[in-house]
Order: C-alpha cells, then structure tokens, then sequence
C-alpha cells in the first residue's frame, strides 16, 4: 500500500489561501459523493482562484466524477458537465462569469443520485490483466469483419441474422419489417447488377 499513489504532484500544490492542493482535490470529490455542496463549492473555488492549471485539474474531476461516482445514477450527467466544461472556455480566466460553470456543475452533480459500480468493474479488470487472466474469442465475435471469420464463409446473411443480433431488443416501429425486407434481399438470387455510377465503400472498418 506503501506504493499507491506515492507520488502526487498536487500534494506539491500550496494553494491561494494555503490549502494543500491534493486536499482540494479530494475535498472536491468527496464533498460532491456525499452531496454536500457548500463543501464541494469551497475546495472547487479554491482551486479555480489558484492557477489556471488547478481549474483544469479541477474540471477533469468533475468529467471524471460524472461517471465514476453518478455512473447509471443519472446517464445523462457526463453530457451536461462537458458541455459546462466547453462553454466556460468562452469566457477569459479573470471573466466573472467563468466561475460560474463550475458551479453549476457542482451543484448538479451534488444532487444526482449516485453509483459507482463502472469505477468497481475498471478496477477489477485491471486486476485481472495485472495477474495475468487470460480470455478466450467467442465465436459470436468471428464473422465477415474478421479473418477467421471470413475464412469459416461467415458472410452478409450471416451478419444480419447472427453476428448483428443486439441484446436486450427494443422493439421500434416498421423495425420487423425492414429486417424481413433486407433479409429477403440477401437470400434472393437476383439482387440486381452494381451501375457504372455505384459508389464503392471501404471493405474494413477504420
């Protein structure tokens, strides 16, 4: 445990008012976790009135906690805290009108609920590739985008009726019917003759 985190370079950090800066940084996180948002308000305008770089620091906080603490709590969070994040760059560091992009961030971000099952799930996927856990490729992985896929015939059909099959379904309207209709395509012998005009796609995915 020694080792964790044993260099920080805000730790380095001596704030404005003579906070130390990884102190900032946690109080930030925390307070905003525990939905206190005068704390959270306190630690993030600290950091703003500190440097430029501490306000970068501190937005890269409020994009990370977006996901990491509100995660499926309000999937709409990371959205709303990027585009604050875009608009406050319109506005100069010593601009009163900056600040407040961060704060109603904060605020929102207080007041979400909250959960933090993908930062769980990251850590634990990190854990096994440190070990060295080894996976295996499904075969619903190999189909015409792939060479082994390719090489086993997996075609078009084959994309559409297996490889493209999405879990859990949602049901649009007229959705069956474009299926029945392309799926009648690629099993008809006579689909026709590509015109001179055709334009012609990359055969890989970028």
């Amino acid at each position: 445990m020694s080792e964790f985190m044993s260099y920080d370079p805000w730790s380095e950090i001596t704030t404005r008012n003579g906070h130390a800066g990884d102190e900032m940084v946690a109080m930030l996180q925390k307070a905003i976790r525990r939905g206190k948002e005068e704390d959270a308000l306190h630690a993030a305008y600290e950091m703003y009135i500190t440097s430029p770089q501490f306000e970068e620091k501190l937005w890269r906080r409020l994009l990370c906690i977006s996901v990491e603490d509100i995660g499926f709590g309000n999937p709409e969070a990371p959205n709303l805290i990027y585009t604050l994040f875009k608009m406050r760059q319109e506005f100069p560091y010593n601009d009163g009108d900056r600040p407040m992009f961060f704060v109603h961030a904060i605020r929102y971000l207080c007041r979400q609920k909250k959960e933090r099952s993908s930062d769980h799930v990251k850590n634990l996927l990190i854990h096994e590739f440190e070990v060295g856990e080894k996976f295996e490729v499904p075969d619903y992985a190999l189909d015409m985008h792939t060479r082994r896929g390719r090489a086993m015939g997996r075609d078009v059909y084959h994309f559409l009726t297996e490889a493209s099959r999405v879990e859990p379904y949602y049901e649009t309207e007229g959705a069956a019917e474009i299926y029945e209709k392309y799926k009648a395509l690629l099993e008809s012998e006579d689909k026709g003759e590509k015109c001179p005009t055709a334009f012609e796609f990359n055969s890989w995915q970028y």
